[in-house]
């Protein structure tokens, strides 16, 4: 594994400056809520981590780590911006001639890998913009980038229509081959020409390779140009690949893709043979609905499709690229599929723009995927789908994939005896970078996924999607996870970097998780949720930062812990509003910092620290409350039900979400579904829900509620009746309730629209308003908070609160008075503030006139500070540290002078409590 060198240095922390134009392109605006979670993350790379992930044959640069003249942009974590989205949560955008990005090579190369973001365009269906390329100072021509392949929309199964918002999926990668070798020193500089011309070009990062020239024709081959097939030529060689084939398996020789791009726009199936290229960087099969498939290949859509298993295949050395530009599900626009077992092996390919890089239908065993770069996929980036074994998936990287990155469905049959072994999984948009979902006896080992996007996070293990439940021992070894998790777009609360889910069902088979590291997880770092689980049994696992919890418990079950550390947590060790006996926690030897008192209440904003430069005091305050949270009690809670209908489990009546739903076995009257919520509450009304209007039409369910504070002895809240569900109000009804209970449950016997029970949510909600204590904020409380200041050219605001002193807020020259107003989010007890200019020599020294004053209401400021002289001096730092009595919430410096530029100047702006 090799990396930049630049990136061992750990970045600092803060949040995103984003410059006005991009936020223009990206028509987003941050809720208030959501900014505190746009704080940036240790820069530590997916690919410099020893002895885990893939080995890769080329340097990875980011761009924030080159030289530029362009807009640093991040870190941030939020969802659908350009820093979030993000290797390592920064990135450089270029707007304007002139604007460049410069890589200095650490290693000889021929070769880039870029990946990017151009703004999209033509109604969803993107631009095509180039970006001059030069080499050690000499224009060599340009690359073409485009957004055809990017920028995501609306919900679920998404689109390519920028009315439905929500954008996502904003970056894409291209590559080019040099037609020289550059010696280690050399520089590769983008930069924006005359006549490149897309609005802005947003760089993230680029590989640099030494590609080896392209291999020879092997003396036992059947080359598909043998067959007709021509290359560069844009031609249709569809039957050219399928002639080679048959006649290398027939006669017991090998197929061979010479170096050049050939068109197939068809499955070209293969069974018993093996199929080579001259490497991926020189024989490229592209084509619409191009693939390569053994036997057992599903329907496209009810078209198609075949039976069997295919043995004995080979693929290796070539590329897939396809020309997938939207999401369907039933359609096999695969790279590679069907069923490829019996010692089949896949190596040293690269895929590109297909649906899923890797779907695979079983039952089948043995197969090797080794060596791959999967990239830029609308889907998953691989998927051992149904009664899949004796599978070894090792040295893959998988990077924008927009569902899992590697996932073990056992949808019916269980995937069983398969490993997941040093693999690298970078920015999936949905979902995790590694699934296991039911399935037995299956081990994920010295793996890295970093910076995971929505609905998803590092690695998951559950019982869900009507999988077989898991079984036997699953064994999650020495891992890393890097600013994994999400806040999840649906529940609206943070999904862990490693989580476990048993919606379908109780999860008991054995799990062991040892020798794993949890860096900088976007919320908690462990969780639980959904249904009961158990036999899950940690041992050697190091938590290092988390935005919230160490451990997150939504549901009962039992696990053991044992050397299990967490440092840098923003929150507290452990979330649970289970009751002391709802989640079982056998404490082993060797753990600290996570089990102290733990927190029940509303759902907290991330603190982030720099998991890189842990504090030196280990003294944590930590607050437990015993208030409910607000709003729906019942979201994310334990529930269970008499009955669930295939893929309706009783989860999805507590998820937030209106648009999935729990259905009984039809025909079974009557049905129940009881939600736990934790501990007992004084409830005051139910709400249930409907899936939103449309196709559901108005219907009538007969139910009854009762209550219970143990589990086992309920009594009536509400007598059995008749509620309607009508669209036109909303497809919902209220439910008075009294009493204090723990346990709700609903019991139904009629519906007069289906013969089952059906339910989108259930929603509790109490009597009374009540608030929480949360634990008290550390450090700077300014890093990454909202600001309010004019701003000159290229140096926003929000420059002054990145964590980074190298970059600052400049107001308008020739302007004084000016203001610099920080959001701290909440009022709190702050004693003195932190101001820093940039520490570089050539920063001469200058005096700055300022006062402090403050505000808790945002409108109304009373002086803290009064006006006077600040001394910025690079012989000590270049900041000054100023001693204030504040409890506010807005903190404001307004400028009168400055003595070495005519504007207020400011690199950081630091506040400290406590």
């Amino acid at each position: 594994m090799r990396v930049n060198p630049t990136l061992r240095r750990p970045l600092a922390l803060g949040a995103a400056a984003v410059a006005t134009s991009l936020l223009a392109a990206l028509t987003i605006a941050a809720a208030p809520g959501e900014v505190a979670a746009q704080v940036a993350a240790a820069a530590t790379s997916p690919f410099e981590i020893p002895g885990r992930g893939a080995d890769v044959p080329f340097v990875e640069h980011e761009a924030e780590a080159a030289a530029t003249n362009g807009t640093k942009i991040g870190p941030g974590r939020r969802q659908g911006t350009l820093e979030g989205e993000a290797s390592g949560r920064r990135a450089v955008t270029l707007s304007g001639q002139g604007r460049y990005v410069e890589f200095t090579l650490t290693e000889p190369a021929n070769s880039i890998d870029l990946r990017y973001s151009v703004p999209d365009g033509n109604g969803g269906a993107g631009i095509t913009a180039p970006l001059s390329l030069y080499l050690d100072g000499t224009k060599t021509g340009s690359l073409t980038l485009t957004s055809k392949y990017a920028w995501r929309y609306g919900g679920y199964p998404y689109a390519n229509d920028p009315n439905q918002g929500k954008p996502h999926h904003l970056y894409d990668s291209t590559r080019a081959l040099f037609g020289r070798t550059l010696a280690a020193g050399s520089k590769v500089k983008l930069q924006v020409d005359a006549g490149d011309t897309a609005p802005s070009y947003t760089i993230d990062l680029a590989d640099f390779e030494l590609v080896a020239p392209a291999a020879t024709r092997p003396a036992n081959s059947v080359s598909v140009t043998d067959h007709g097939a021509t290359p560069n030529d844009g031609t249709n060689d569809n039957a050219a690949f399928d002639a080679a084939v048959a006649a290398a398996k027939s006669s017991g020789r090998e197929v061979w893709i010479p170096a050049g791009r050939f068109t197939v726009t068809k499955h070209v199936t293969v069974d018993q043979v093996t199929v080579r290229g001259a490497g991926h960087w020189h024989s490229v099969v592209t084509g619409d609905r191009v693939g390569f498939y053994g036997l057992g290949e599903p329907s496209s859509c009810g078209q198609g499709g075949n039976s069997g298993v295919s043995t004995r295949v080979g693929l290796h050395d070539f590329a897939i690229i396809g020309e997938v530009t939207n999401r369907v599900d039933c359609d096999q626009t695969n790279a590679i599929g069907g069923a490829l077992g019996g010692g089949s092996v896949i190596s040293g390919m690269f895929l590109q723009h297909t649906k899923v890089g890797l779907w695979l239908d079983g039952p089948f065993s043995g197969l090797t995927i080794r060596h791959n770069k999967v990239v830029d996929q609308l889907a998953d980036g691989m998927n051992l789908h149904r009664g899949i074994s004796d599978v070894l998936i090792e040295h893959n990287l998988f990077r924008n994939i927009s569902d899992d990155g590697i996932a073990f469905w056992s949808e019916h049959q269980a995937d069983h005896n398969n490993t997941i072994r040093r693999n690298t999984v970078v920015v999936p948009m949905k979902a995790n970078g590694i699934a296991i979902y039911g399935g037995r006896d299956n081990v994920a080992t010295e793996n890295v996924v970093a910076d995971t996007q929505d609905q998803g996070g590092g690695i998951h293990v559950g019982n869900r999607f009507s999988s077989v439940p898991l079984s036997g021992t699953t064994t999650l070894s020495k891992n890393t996870t890097l600013r994994a998790g999400v806040l999840d777009s649906n529940w609206q609360f943070g999904v862990g970097a490693l989580w476990f889910d048993a919606r379908d069902g109780a999860m008991n088979g054995r799990i062991d998780v040892t020798d794993t590291d949890l860096i900088d997880s976007n919320y908690e770092a462990i969780q639980f949720i959904s249904g009961t689980i158990t036999n899950v049994h940690f041992n050697g696992v190091r938590i290092n930062g988390a935005g919230t919890f160490g451990i997150q418990l939504q549901s009962p079950g039992a696990a053991s812990f044992t050397n299990v550390t967490a440092t840098g947590l923003g929150r507290a060790g452990v979330y649970s509003c289970l009751g002391e006996n709802g989640f079982q926690l056998t404490k082993g030897a060797g753990n600290s910092g996570w089990d102290g008192p733990s927190y029940c209440g509303p759902w907290p904003d991330p603190i982030y620290t720099d998991p890189t430069n842990p504090p030196t005091t280990t003294t944590t305050t930590t607050t437990t409350t015993t208030v409910p949270p607000g709003g729906n009690l019942a979201r994310g809670k334990a529930v269970s039900a008499s009955t669930a209908n295939g893929g309706f489990p009783a989860a999805h009546a507590v998820d937030g979400d209106a648009s999935t739903y729990w259905e009984s076995a039809n025909n079974q009257f009557p049905q129940s579904l009881t939600v736990d919520l934790g501990r007992s509450e004084n409830v005051g009304r139910l709400v249930l829900k409907l899936p939103p209007p449309a196709a559901w039409e108005a219907r009538t369910q007969t139910l009854s509620v009762s209550g219970s504070t143990d589990g086992t002895n309920y009594t009536p809240l509400a007598a059995s009746a008749g509620f309607r569900f009508d669209p036109a109000s909303g497809n919902q009804v209220t439910i008075p309730v009294s009493g204090t209970h723990r346990h709700l449950r609903l019991t139904f016997t009629g519906n007069t629209a289906w013969p089952a029970a059906q339910l989108a949510e259930l929603e509790v909600y109490g009597t009374t308003t009540t608030t929480t204590t949360s634990p008290p904020p550390q450090g700077n409380v300014a890093r990454g908070k909202p600001v309010q200041a004019s701003a000159n050219g290229g140096f926003p605001g929000g420059n002054a609160v990145d964590g980074d002193a190298n970059t600052y807020w400049e107001s308008p020259n020739n302007a004084f008075p000016q203001a610099f107003t920080v959001d701290l989010g909440s009022r709190i007890a702050v004693n003195r503030i932190v101001l820093k200019l940039p520490p570089a020599t050539a920063w001469a020294a200058r005096t700055q006139t300022l006062s402090v004053s403050g505000s808790s209401d945002g409108a109304n400021y009373g002086q803290l500070v009064a006006s006077a002289g600040f001394r910025f001096d690079p012989a000590s730092g270049n900041q000054v540290s100023i001693p204030v009595p504040a409890d506010h919430r807005f903190l404001r410096l307004t400028f009168t002078g400055n003595t070495g530029w005519p504007a207020a100047q400011l690199a950081e702006f630091e506040a400290y409590a406590g």
